[in-house]
């Protein structure tokens, strides 16, 4: 169901293709068996279980390790890339992609991505890199860069990271430049339009943030 071992550095968290609810009482117990040798360690989701997991499913996984206190490091994951993925190229070109967009690694400084649909991050977004989306910002990661999500004028458009400190995130025809307090958050977060402009607030996968965008 779950098996966890030590690779370069780091525990990788393998997960076969189970329910998640399975999933996530296997992850629970296995910590919990050994909570002090956990904590602190450098972890990484990789298995083929991953691909039948939602987003929110995916958070619910990485927010119980952060509970525990352990450092999420989703750089290298060695999951079949989507079809959408944006290809490599170098920092300043920006490169436009049909659908959603799936980026296993890192969004240097310097580099831009553009997607007609929905952003994944399975990285961080390093300061000064540019996100640009119809739709949603996913980051499973640090978002140090520039978000803008809903950019064709989406307003139910979203940002979410596990680390938000964006240096400006527009969503629609809004705008926001980050607050002063740069201090990580042991919880993900998400930004969203309400009646004042962008709002930031901790993530809560119950809540639907007014949205009722048709699939």
């Amino acid at each position: 169901m779950i098996k966890i071992k030590g690779v370069n550095g780091n525990l990788l968290v393998v997960f076969d293709a189970v329910p998640f609810a399975d999933a996530y009482r296997a992850l629970d117990e296995k910590i919990k068996s050994s909570e002090q040798l956990f904590k602190g360690s450098r972890v990484v989701f990789s298995g083929s279980g991953l691909a039948g997991f939602s987003l929110d499913e995916l958070a619910a996984l990485q927010q119980l390790c952060l509970n525990y206190g352990m450092v999420l490091n989703n750089t290298e994951l060695p999951i079949r890339k989507s079809k959408a993925s944006a290809p490599a190229a170098p920092p300043p070109q920006t490169v436009p992609v049909p659908g959603d967009t799936f980026i296993h690694k890192n969004v240097r400084s310097g580099q831009k991505v553009h997607s007609e649909g929905s952003v994944v991050v399975w990285g961080d977004v390093h300061e000064s890199a540019e996100i640009v989306a119809a739709r949603d910002i996913i980051v499973l990661g640090k978002m140090g860069g520039i978000a803008h999500a809903g950019c064709f004028g989406d307003a139910s458009s979203i940002v979410f990271a596990l680390n938000l400190i964006p240096s400006q995130i527009r969503i629609a025809d809004r705008i926001s430049r980050s607050p002063e307090d740069q201090t990580t958050r042991p919880y993900p977060e998400v930004a969203f339009i309400d009646d004042d402009g962008i709002s930031i607030k901790r993530y809560n996968p119950r809540e639907n943030l007014g949205r009722s965008r048709k699939k």
